[in-house]
């Protein structure tokens, strides 16, 4: 059905002709008909105008499969409005000597006039949203600014002058959209101009919004004429619309029907999929089609901004030149695409861990020390690091302090090379397509010199940003695949059928706002009449109706619910007196099938089957992962499970000294052992992100702060002093502070940790008044160099060698030697350590072995050892728990420590949670799942041997 009308009251202008039509396949037909009948003879120039270039592109397609017996026509050019405007505006040399105004240019134009004269904006003027505001008002001033501004408000009044500086800032170097049709206007009065038009047919074009654009269509109608052919349409009465739970939902099962079109014979590319709204259904629908394996034309997932190099980047001028910050600098290199040109640097995992636990520096090390090979490489790993922040530190100082944008343009480009190129000659496609997107953004920079202020870190990381955001990526060449993009870009389209998503109230129509720079109150005072709020929105519902006429078959859908807010959403107004169906959901498709009865993925496939079917015996992962679900929640002590017994080779090496807290981190959590002492697997804590010292900081304070100060009595190069002791007290304290710490949390840290050490002073000259010496301070044993590891043989004939390191020794006059191990916390749990039960089931080991090894500091080998924890803090109460280490104690070591150790040469490693008060492995991976896993363990007769050391505490 089809209506023609002409004359003054339904034409746009002079010889001017409508056809409207309820379906765009029949004004496609009528289009051919239009072509035909107007190309009178052989090469006669005829243009036909689309809404979009997609649209363009199939009216092209189209009029080339059906002219002249699909013989096509080379006269005919499809175009779009925009696109006719640029070439003949190029054809008449109107703008021969300009570029077109990009947006960031205009922005910095804008900025400029804000920053010499801000004026109403004081307050606001270096606020990057600010310029951004105004630069967009300013576009539609570009037509629509009279020239007497006296009339308006003072808001718009002061906006105009911003518009009107910046216009002379930007003098005739560039051209706005107002200059392009204004000039492609005027060569319409060249007849040879309109000599290569032709005829002029409009094809689904809506009334246009912009002022400028009106007025070149209006001169199109006067001197070229033009025929329009529209075709709209409305729901029909009862139709059907889907629903589904929200718009993740929506995209699958559109691509579910997608898939269904598909089989049943419909070619990819005579399908459309459009969207309401760019967020989310833009990545959404994308994401779904692409893992459903289904090629698509459209908007790609992800944009520029997506990818890590441009994160990277980002990232990268967001640092403090001066001091940079080394977490965002990791996090960086964790994303794979930190790469020094200069220099190897080490890989981000060793990179973090010289972050939270850097070397000693070389004038602190011990003199008599010779350092390993592993620490001299973490010292040069520590000095490489270092030296390449101090290196990026200097070239980000030398981005910022460029002068002018176009030394910013190349300094950064520089850097990029420098910090974030290429790892080999050849990399992935989208890193390389990633790579020279970045460089265009840097490119653009150089757009901003003379207009924008001089360049500053701020500007430089806004606009640096702002130019990656802007920045998509595209999938698909056109007629490969099924079309994927807008509402807009679906109207004018040759398809057969049609999905149109987010078909919701607040979506379509969403909601439109007055612009607060130029409220619809001041249009009667500009110089064009600018659309109303009322008018866009009447603007979207047309727009909307000529979509529903797009294609043969249409299937409409709205999510009930939104991905991110609450509520509940109502079909569109537009669709008055439909019916809703509502779709289950994905959950419920995977369980009970889908409304199509198509999996759209892979994965679908597998859910679905092994919900109905049962497993999949060609698939080792999910078998694998079964496996381990099955052992986890049945109890079984397994290769899952911790049960290392049939791995190849010995775990531990039994040659090589092991610590006896080594051995007490196994009790505590053999699996934490395991992934900490065997696969290296550190937590590390940022102390930059604290606020005051932790107790692990307290203690290797005073612990150092100790051994400084009773190293300098053993040696004689100081004499017992209080006053001393606090002396080297506070070097510490100014060694160890963090400027991220609360000054008064410090501050009172500080006097509690005096209060400390003086009572051990104190405490310390009662024990040298009663005949105490101090022999040794830090003394190490098991180490590669110094003394021998402390030998002990178990009872299955092994032996084990013990490292360690001891806080004190000291030795009585009657010859009695203590060994003294500091503990900075409570005394309770260490308090069932007796001489009958020296490892206190099995869970303490240091004392005995330090006792063991402090035989060697005695004068006579018949005399007393003893071994203690001395407890140096009001939270410990000073107090001290010990024992006499006998052949008694010698015996129950040797027993205890044999069978950890022999658990630990089998390979046992059960999943015993460690304590959830602190981050641990235990919590990083669920304290709740672990304990869950543990409870149905536990009782598992292979750890039968082992079940005395696990005994819970009471």
């Amino acid at each position: 059905m089809s209506t023609d009308s002409s004359g003054a009251d339904s034409a746009p202008g002079p010889g001017v002709r409508t056809q409207s039509y309820t379906r765009t396949p029949e004004a496609l037909q009528a289009l051919a008909d239009a072509v035909a009948g107007a190309q009178g003879r052989p090469l006669q120039p005829v243009t036909v105008i689309a809404p979009s270039r997609a649209s363009a592109l199939d009216l092209s397609h189209y009029l080339g499969r059906v002219l002249n017996d699909g013989r096509g026509s080379a006269a005919v050019r499809t175009t779009t409005l925009d696109d006719l405007a640029e070439e003949l505006a190029a054809a008449a040399g109107r703008l021969s000597s300009r570029a077109p105004l990009p947006a960031m240019v205009r922005e910095g134009a804008v900025t400029a006039v804000l920053a010499e004269a801000p004026g109403l904006f004081a307050e606001v003027a270096d606020q990057p949203a600010t310029a951004r505001a105004i630069a967009s008002t300013s576009a539609a001033l570009d037509a629509a600014c009279p020239d007497d501004v006296t009339s308006l408000s003072p808001l718009v009044r002061e906006v105009a002058r911003v518009h009107r500086a910046a216009a002379r800032i930007l003098g005739n170097s560039w051209y706005t959209s107002h200059d392009l049709y204004s000039a492609a206007a005027a060569a319409l009065q060249t007849p040879q101009i309109r000599k290569r038009l032709g005829p002029v047919i409009g094809f689904q074009l809506a009334e246009e919004q912009d002022p400028s654009a009106a007025v070149f269509r209006a001169a199109l109608e006067q001197y070229a004429g033009t025929v329009y052919l529209t075709a709209a349409s409305t729901s029909a009465p009862g139709e059907q619309i889907l629903s589904a739970s929200d718009a993740d939902d929506e995209a699958r099962a559109v691509v579910r029907l997608v898939i269904e079109k598909l089989a049943a014979g419909t070619p990819g590319h005579r399908i459309g999929v459009f969207y309401s709204a760019a967020e989310p259904y833009r990545t959404l629908l994308a994401q779904r089609l692409a893992e459903a394996g289904i090629t698509f034309v459209g908007p790609s997932a992800h944009g520029l901004a997506d990818t890590g190099l441009a994160r990277g980047l980002i990232n990268l001028l967001s640092l403090n030149p001066a001091n940079p910050d080394v977490r965002v600098l990791l996090d960086v290199m964790a994303q794979g695409v930190l790469h020094w040109q200069e220099e190897s640097l080490p890989s981000s995992a060793v990179c973090e861990r010289l972050h939270a636990s850097p070397p000693a520096e070389q004038e602190d090390a011990d003199e008599d020390h010779e350092p390993t090979e592993a620490e001299q490489k973490r010292q040069q790993d520590y000095a490489q690091f270092t030296a390449f922040i101090a290196v990026l530190g200097e070239r980000l100082s030398g981005v910022f302090a460029a002068r002018t944008w176009t030394e910013v343009a190349d300094t950064l480009a520089d850097f990029v090379s420098e910090f974030l190129g290429p790892r080999a000659e050849t990399e992935r496609p989208e890193l390389g397509k990633a790579r020279e997107s970045v460089r265009d953004v840097i490119r653009d920079l150089e757009l901003l010199h003379g207009i924008a202020p001089a360049p500053t870190a701020a500007a430089v990381r806004a606009a640096v940003a702002r130019g990656i955001e802007a920045r998509r990526f595209w999938t698909g060449n056109s007629g490969t695949g099924v079309a994927l993009g807008s509402y807009d870009d679906g109207v004018g389209r040759d398809l057969d059928v049609v999905f149109l998503t987010g078909a919701a109230d607040g979506l379509a129509p969403a909601r439109i706002r007055e612009n607060p720079l130029l409220p619809d109150s001041t249009g009667h005072l500009l110089a064009v009449k600018l659309p109303t709020v009322h008018e866009r929105a009447a603007a979207r519902k047309d727009q909307f109706l000529r979509l529903l006429a797009t294609g043969v078959e249409r299937t409409i859908l709205f999510p009930r619910g939104n991905l991110r807010a609450g509520g509940t959403l109502q079909p569109s107004r537009w669709l008055a007196g439909t019916k809703v169906r509502h779709l289950p959901s994905f959950a419920h498709g995977l369980m009970h099938g889908s409304p199509t009865g198509v999996a759209a993925t892979g994965q679908e496939w597998r859910v679905r089957h092994l919900l109905g079917s049962g497993p999949l015996t060609s698939d080792p992962v999910l078998a694998a992962v079964s496996e381990i679900r099955a052992d986890r929640r049945n109890g079984t002590f397994s290769r899952f499970n911790g049960n290392l017994t049939g791995v190849s080779g010995s775990i531990i090496d039994p040659q090589k000294p092991i610590s006896p807290t080594n051995l007490e981190d196994w009790v505590i959590s053999p699996l934490a052992y395991f992934l900490r002492r065997v696969l290296k697997a550190e937590l590390f804590e940022d102390v930059t992100l604290e606020v005051q010292i932790s107790n692990l900081q307290r203690g290797n304070l005073m612990h150092q702060v100790l051994e400084d100060y009773v190293r300098g009595l053993t040696d004689g190069s100081q004499t017992v002093s209080s006053e001393r002791l606090l002396e080297i007290a506070e070097a510490a304290f100014e060694a160890t502070t963090n400027p991220a710490w609360l000054l008064h949390t410090w501050d009172r840290d500080k006097s509690r940790i005096r209060t400390d050490l003086q009572k051990v002073h104190d405490s310390d000259q009662q024990a040298r008044d009663a005949g105490w010496q101090h022999l040794a301070v830090e003394a190490e044993f098991g180490a590669e160099s110094g003394e021998p590891p402390m030998e002990l043989d178990l009872p299955n004939g092994n032996t084990v060698r013990f490292r360690g390191k001891v806080d004190r020794v000291d030795r009585h006059s009657s010859g009695q030697v203590l060994v003294i191990d500091y503990k900075t916390g409570k005394a309770d749990k260490y308090k069932k350590l007796t001489r009958e039960d020296p490892t206190a089931g099995g869970t303490r080991f240091q004392l005995p072995v330090y006792g063991l090894f402090a035989r060697r500091f005695s004068a006579d080998p018949g005399a007393e050892v003893r071994a203690e924890y001395r407890f140096i803090t009001a939270d410990g109460k000073y107090e001290r728990v010990g024992y006499d280490v006998g052949p008694d104690v010698e015996s129950r070591l040797r027993e205890d420590a044999g069978l950890v150790m022999a658990a630990l040469q089998a390979g046992v490693f059960p999943p015993r949670p460690e304590s959830d008060r602190y981050t641990n492995h235990t919590t990083l991976m669920g304290a709740a799942g672990v304990r869950h896993i543990w409870e149905r363990l536990k009782d598992d007769p292979a750890l039968s041997d082992y079940s005395r050391f696990f005994q819970e505490e009471k």
